[in-house]
């Protein structure tokens, strides 16, 4: 009996470290479609979606918002992007290293865009996975290039999903945000995404669980972002 407790735990050990391993090992992913950033843009806002959220209601219609906002500023120099990583993004286990992988392809192509000055990136759930590996390849390709001049980076990140493996839970609280010139989170603590409940380090993290209008809205893991379409991408009246 002893011996069958033993063999069991060993299987069951060696079977969560498998696991682990494959949860971190590195990505072979490739970027799904080119940025087309026109020549007249000097900052981008991407929108980046989480796991089976390519044709995510919420975030199409912010970036339906925002492109009309651009419109009515007469802001020929705004461009709004929501990229698409599917279906990369849809291996949950998986989708940490994808959008790791993804997030430097897309940044150094877009450090060809030369006029780019600001980036504004927005993340739900996996997508935050993306942003600092963005940020970080789209900087460091500038600086590898010879591209000089001032540049700014903000980051925005709803339900962010920060779990690092299959167990380091508090990574995402750490590490988001960290090639981010200012960052903001909107978070929800009652939903059963994992660990998408933590105050992000790096960024101001606005805890929206409780405010007006959670109640009619079901998916709590969606929640901030209908909350930061709403309230803070809203026009002002």
């Amino acid at each position: 009996m002893a011996r069958r407790l033993l063999r069991f735990a060993l299987l069951a050990v060696l079977a969560w470290a498998a696991l682990e391993a494959y949860v971190r090992w590195p990505s072979s992913g490739q970027a799904t479609g080119a940025v087309q950033v026109r020549p007249e843009a000097r900052e981008l806002v991407l929108i980046v979606h989480g796991s089976f959220g390519a044709e995510e209601p919420t975030l199409r219609a912010l970036e339906d918002r925002l492109r009309a906002q651009a419109l009515r500023a007469g802001r020929g120099d705004l461009q709004v992007v929501r990229y698409v990583w599917s279906p990369w993004s849809d291996n949950i286990l998986r989708a940490a290293p994808h959008a790791e992988r993804i997030g430097r392809l897309v940044g150094h192509e877009l450090a060809a865009a030369r006029p780019l000055t600001r980036l504004h990136l927005i993340a739900h759930s996996a997508g935050a996975y993306m942003l600092d590996p963005l940020c970080e390849s789209w900087r460091g390709t500038r600086a590898a290039t010879g591209t000089t001049g001032p540049v700014d980076v903000h980051m925005t990140f709803l339900d962010p999903i920060g779990l690092r493996g299959l167990f380091e839970r508090g990574w995402g609280a750490r590490e988001f945000g960290r090639c981010a010139d200012s960052a903001e989170a909107y978070i929800n603590t009652d939903d059963s995404a994992p660990a998408t409940d933590r105050t992000l380090q790096r960024a101001r993290t606005v805890d929206v669980t409780q405010a007006p209008g959670r109640a009619r809205f079901e998916d709590g893991h969606r929640w901030p972002i209908q909350y930061y379409l709403e309230r803070v991408s809203a026009p002002p009246q």
